[in-house]
């Protein structure tokens, strides 16, 4: 099969590398405009690396020439700080990602990594736990509403696409990003410093260990029947301050506080059953995802 990982130097499209290292049978293009040399370094024969941007039209054009899967990952993340890089979400979010799909043939299996942050801006009064792929989205901040906008846009096409709304990640892959709750907790907890917590903690986040995600995005790639669908993908719903709760257990030593600061999303919970009726099962939750990156990352902790 050739693959395409668009975003391939990524969080996710580091752990896909990963997975993909012993399929030799497979060609797989490796697009990312970033040159990170370690993520490269060593890779099997099936790889090759491109770097390029989505929106270079004729770059899409040939590359995507035979390709039988993409996994649509390239893109700005951020979602809080994305209202002050506005245009240049819409530009990379949007344009290159439809710059992307337009060049697909109608065969090609579309992969698209949207968020389930489209669901950051619901209200109180309205249903905001166990939301489906059937709820209305609600995205509050440029980077989701620019991913719903992406969505919208495979719903009106011919495209062969699957659309897979994230959690908010944490755990390893070369890729790893400390920006996000989980990571960020851990990381402080890692450094001795401690945890704060905006407000009383108890608004909902929905998470997903990255390696579920790889998991879950090779499962559907594989799946007929995951043709023209969207799916959530969530291991866990967790409080803000249960995932504070979850470091502290690995990391006794350090102290929560809560702090008097607005919280940026409202409270949000989603259901993940969709996915598990095709047979997936999530391996991952937060404790083992904070112990796994405790090991690796060993050289970090001040308090051994």
């Amino acid at each position: 099969m050739k693959i395409l990982i668009a975003g391939a130097l990524g969080y996710d499209g580091a752990g896909l590398i990963d997975s993909y290292r012993e399929n030799t049978a497979d060609e797989i293009i490796l697009l990312d405009k970033r040159f990170v040399p370690y993520l490269l370094a060593d890779l099997p024969q099936q790889f090759r690396y491109v770097e390029g941007n989505i929106l270079d039209k004729d770059l899409m054009k040939h590359l995507l020439k035979g390709v039988e899967l993409v996994y649509l990952l390239a893109g700005e993340g951020e979602e809080e700080s994305s209202i002050e890089r506005e245009t240049s979400i819409w530009e990379n979010n949007y344009n290159g990602a439809v710059t992307l799909i337009e060049n697909c043939s109608d065969d090609t299996h579309i992969i698209f990594a949207s968020t389930g942050n489209i669901f950051g801006g619901v209200l109180e009064s309205e249903k905001n736990t166990n939301l489906t792929e059937l709820d209305e989205p609600r995205p509050k901040y440029p980077y989701a509403e620019s991913k719903r906008e992406v969505e919208k846009y495979l719903l009106k096409s011919t495209k062969n696409y699957t659309i897979v709304r994230f959690g908010t990640h944490y755990g390893y892959t070369p890729g790893i990003r400390f920006n996000l709750v989980t990571n960020l907790f851990f990381k402080k907890a890692m450094m001795g410093q401690d945890i704060h917590i905006h407000g009383s903690g108890d608004n909902y986040r929905p998470t997903l260990c990255a390696l579920d995600a790889i998991r879950a995005m090779r499962f559907l790639a594989m799946k007929p029947e995951a043709s023209r669908e969207i799916f959530h993908l969530i291991g866990n719903n967790y409080r803000i301050r249960e995932i504070a709760t979850e470091v502290k257990s690995v990391f006794p030593n350090i102290k929560i506080e809560h702090i008097l600061k607005e919280v940026p999303f409202n409270s949000y919970h989603l259901s993940s059953d969709k996915i598990k009726t095709l047979g997936f099962g999530f391996e991952w939750d937060i404790r083992r995802g904070i112990e796994e990156m405790k090991t690796i990352f060993s050289a970090l902790y001040c308090n051994k």
